[in-house]
């Protein structure tokens, strides 16, 4: 169980499910109750990245075998990263968690996506969640659509993609839509240089 308080850069009491031990730690600059990452690395605890958990404590990792890492974005064993060029936009598919396992294929879509279009359009539908290697890739993205006169334009973001982007005060970076069909609508709208 895990105990967020809702001011910024409050503390964040953690409680290991493990053994019921219970630390506080500074709560790492968070803005959202749901999401609590950052500190439960920061002190070497385990767990998932939302307040509910389970967590555990540093002794209870170590005495125990690391539970397999939780993926919750889909993946079928085909490429994660997948590139379509439509008109006018470039639409790069990711499906499975944006981690460090896949940013590296993400950043080159992007990069090619900006060169051959100025709008770049991601679509998260089969994605669960984010890292910072992933937000960082987005972030640059979006700065080089945005310097070809274009922008970057998110789809279907999960929960924890969006609790992500609030809590890096980045939600009102990126222009979100529910399916790519309105966000290539959005796309043929723009005016030019937008």
């Amino acid at each position: 169980m895990t105990a967020v308080s809702a001011t910024p850069s409050a503390t964040v009491e953690l409680t290991c499910d493990g053994c019921g031990a219970t630390t506080t730690v500074d709560g790492c600059g968070l803005h959202d109750t749901d999401v609590v990452y950052v500190a439960v690395a920061a002190i070497g605890w385990a767990g998932p990245p939302y307040a509910r958990g389970p967590h555990r404590c540093p002794a209870c990792v170590s005495g125990h075998e690391p539970a397999p890492r939780q993926r919750t974005g889909r993946h079928d064993g085909g490429p994660r990263v997948v590139l379509t060029v439509t008109s006018p936009a470039a639409v790069v598919r990711v499906t499975g968690d944006i981690d460090l396992d896949v940013v590296a294929d993400l950043r080159a879509g992007l990069e090619n996506a900006a060169a051959l279009r100025p709008y770049v359009i991601v679509d998260l539908t089969g994605a669960g969640t984010i890292d910072s290697l992933g937000l960082g890739a987005l972030v640059r993205g979006r700065g080089a659509a945005r310097q070809r006169g274009g922008d970057l334009l998110l789809v279907a973001p999960s929960r924890f993609v969006q609790t992500v982007l609030r809590t890096m005060r980045l939600h009102t970076a990126f222009r979100t839509f529910g399916t790519v069909p309105q966000a290539i609508t959005a796309a043929v709208a723009a005016p030019a240089g937008n």
